[in-house]
């Protein structure tokens, strides 16, 4: 009887590891998510047509995957996936024109929650874990949402001259953001009051900002980017700024062969870098602009760009003609071409996991 239920255990135990093994969920993909192993890449579609999609790059296989979403949800991602990022186990898309922000499991892709009642959102940051901020194009106020519920829980006022605000840079207890459509300044806003308390007044339309090893702020401003602009045109300029004082400290005026954009800086903050006809690489000591690019002759379908924080690899997105599926192509720190591959129609923002 003894020996009876000693292999009635046994059978009992190697059923039990057989049913925890039937319980490891799969994703059904051949990419499979995992800190350190990739790269989202979120293509934002043409506008007013809702075939915004995401990709997924493993940088160790060299393995991508597209319309994760649409294929994990049975459902179309949107119209205009403006940006992305990862909060605590979560990747949050917005989308733009969709109004909507999509809480995401990293590794499966299914839908988690989606935050709604936003006018044209543009970028999502997270305060702490109850609480974010989501800056807006058709709204002067940042929304204050609660993650967890997936509601708006109340407005930062902006001021009436404030009509849009854009990306958020953090700074401990204030963030700044920066007003790009059609305007001139950047904001420093209290995350404790959710109150602004400071605001300078930049070069015309301010499209980027980034923070250096240094805790400087760092401030690309378009130009206007057109001659007819109502708000002026002029040559576009990179400002570096005292971020408790907001003052300036340094500005570097652009002549007209490079128009800049997607401003983004390594990891350790030591380098900036931007697009413009090509890739460029500025150290944050620098006293003067550089005068070639790290890549060139990229054509004029370069969109989006980004470093790899484990590996400093460079990742430069072309849309080509806007209207086919884009490319992304990876280099090595010094600008050598490791890799190229498809993804959605105009990759438009990157996020690393």
């Amino acid at each position: 009887m003894k020996k009876f239920l000693a292999i009635l255990s046994v059978c009992a135990l190697a059923l039990t590891g057989c049913m925890k093994e039937d319980k490891v969920v799969e994703n059904g993909f051949d990419v499979k998510p995992a800190p350190g192993s990739g790269l989202f890449i979120a293509c934002q579609g043409n506008w007013s047509y809702g075939n915004a999609t995401l990709s997924f790059y493993d940088t160790k296989t060299k393995v991508v995957e597209n319309e994760l979403f649409a294929r994990a949800n049975d459902q179309k991602l949107g119209d205009t996936a403006q940006s992305m990022t990862l909060h605590d186990g979560t990747l949050w898309i917005v989308v733009n024109t969709s109004n909507v922000i999509f809480a995401i499991d990293p590794y499966t892709f299914k839908e988690k929650g989606r935050i709604t009642g936003l006018a044209s959102p543009r970028e999502i940051f997270f305060v702490s874990d109850d609480k974010a901020y989501v800056t807006q194009m058709e709204d002067g106020r940042i929304c204050i949402v609660d993650p967890k519920k997936y509601e708006i829980t109340g407005y930062i006022e902006t001021g009436e001259a404030v009509t849009s605000t854009e990306q958020i840079e953090d700074f401990g207890s204030y963030v700044i953001t920066n007003c790009w459509s059609y305007q001139k300044k950047i904001l420093k806003i209290d995350t404790a009051t959710d109150k602004v308390t400071g605001e300078l007044e930049v070069g015309i339309q301010p499209s980027d900002i980034a923070r250096d090893r240094n805790g400087k702020l760092w401030v690309l401003t378009d130009g206007g980017g057109w001659d007819g602009n109502p708000i002026g045109f002029e040559s576009p300029t990179l400002s570096r700024i005292n971020p408790e004082t907001l003052s300036v400290e340094k500005t570097f005026t652009f002549d007209g062969a490079v128009s800049p954009s997607k401003l983004v800086t390594d990891n350790n903050g030591d380098n900036l870098y931007y697009l413009g006809a090509g890739v460029w690489k500025m150290s944050v000591s620098a006293d003067a602009l550089p005068t070639e690019p790290l890549v060139g002759n990229l054509g004029y379908g370069i969109y989006a760009l980004g470093v790899c924080p484990w590996d400093s690899d460079i990742y430069v997105a072309d849309a080509i003609d806007w209207q086919q599926s884009g490319s992304v192509f990876r280099y090595s720190s010094d600008g050598t071409l490791k890799d190229e591959f498809k993804v959605g129609i105009i990759p438009g923002s990157f996020c690393w996991y």
